[in-house]
């Protein structure tokens, strides 16, 4: 892909997200609205806008393959359009249903007693949105079996981050940079494209990314992650998927967060003023 075309794809994400995201939804349709840390209502737009963005970019890059010589990449964009339906419509239940159950281990605990939380429905679904997108564009055997759960894994990350304005935004668009500079892709350019255009929504508290947002964005970021790597280089990227895991569930990304100082100034840029920095939950939910 050409930095030409690669620009172009993120133009036209941005395009597609920014109306979303600037009047609050899709002409009659609204997405739901959250509470945000200040007690203020927010529109979960910018996960919709996300997915309008994605949506587009891929049905034209499926389109452009079928009508040239690649219809074997025009099928594997259908099947990763499929997946990421499927991350965002469990997100979207999720976003639908606010509850107070958060972090892995409180969902694996009410399911142990037999309740199926929100947060058990979107990790089925990551896990077969993973197989199904890792299966269409040609996993077999090992790259299958690490596939599933990396890429779910890097999903649900985005969900832990997303717990103050901007910041999965903003590691996203340092991630999706990242796997620009690894191998350019459509999906990779519409990533930075539409993170850096949304951000500010997300960092002046005009939007939110919820959960629908923060997965889609996550599984997207997963799945691009596994397609640059070797067998190895999944098997380190999966371990290092589970320790931030474990750290989230125990001293958790905003306590980290805050007692590093970079981390900390990456985390201010842009927001509003008299942020209340209190520990978040540990896990988005």
């Amino acid at each position: 892909m050409t930095i030409l075309s690669g620009i172009a794809a993120a133009a036209l994400a941005a395009l597609l997200a920014l109306p979303v995201a600037a009047t609050g939804g899709i002409a009659g349709l609204r997405p739901p609205v959250a509470t945000n840390h200040r007690g203020r209502s927010v529109p979960l737009s910018i996960g919709m806008a996300l997915a309008c963005g994605y949506g587009g970019v891929g049905v034209l890059a499926a389109l452009h393959a079928f009508g040239g010589s690649d219809r074997s990449f025009g099928v594997e964009v259908l099947w990763v359009l499929l997946a990421m339906a499927v991350v965002y419509g469990a997100g979207l239940y999720d976003d639908l249903r606010p509850a107070s159950v958060h972090g892995l281990r409180t969902h694996f605990g009410e399911l142990a007693h037999g309740r199926i939380t929100s947060g058990i429905v979107k990790l089925v679904a990551a896990l077969v949105a993973s197989a199904v997108a890792a299966f269409g564009a040609g996993g077999r055997g090992w790259s299958l079996v690490l596939a599933i759960p990396l890429i779910a894994g890097v999903t649900n990350l985005l969900n832990l981050l997303d717990v103050a304005p901007g910041r999965a935004l903003k590691f996203g668009f340092c991630f999706a940079v990242g796997l620009l500079i690894a191998e350019s892709s459509p999906l990779a350019w519409a990533s930075a494209g539409q993170t850096a255009a949304l951000l500010p929504f997300d960092v002046r508290e005009r939007g939110m990314l919820g959960d629908a947002g923060s997965n889609l964005l996550g599984f997207v970021l997963g799945y691009l992650l596994w397609r640059r790597l070797s067998t190895v280089g999944m098997v380190v990227a999966l371990a290092a998927v589970l320790v931030l895991h474990a750290l989230a569930e125990t001293v958790t990304f905003t306590r980290i967060i805050r007692a590093t100082p970079p981390l900390r100034w990456f985390d201010d840029l842009g927001r509003l003023p008299a942020q209340d920095h209190g520990a978040a939950p540990a896990g988005g939910g």
